[in-house]
């Protein structure tokens, strides 16, 4: 599932007991605030998901990702 927000996604991905949670935006270290409402739903959903036994959480892009919001 792939969720796009004004240039920027979150993507999660479940193989094998694995969710993978992506996220991007094109500013690297600013999430505006309905990307991160989105990045909060797809933890929650795959902490909830009774299949998923682990949780990887990565950025997308080229840049490393920094902490911050907007």
């Amino acid at each position: 599932m792939m969720t796009t927000v004004k240039e920027g996604y979150v993507k999660t991905e479940f193989h094998q007991g694995i969710t993978t949670v992506e996220f991007f935006h094109p500013l690297g270290n600013s999430l505006p605030g309905r990307l991160l409402e989105e990045l909060a739903n797809a933890i929650h959903g795959a902490g909830n998901d009774e299949h998923t036994k682990a949780i990887i959480l990565r950025s997308g892009g080229e840049k490393v990702f920094c902490s911050g919001a907007s």
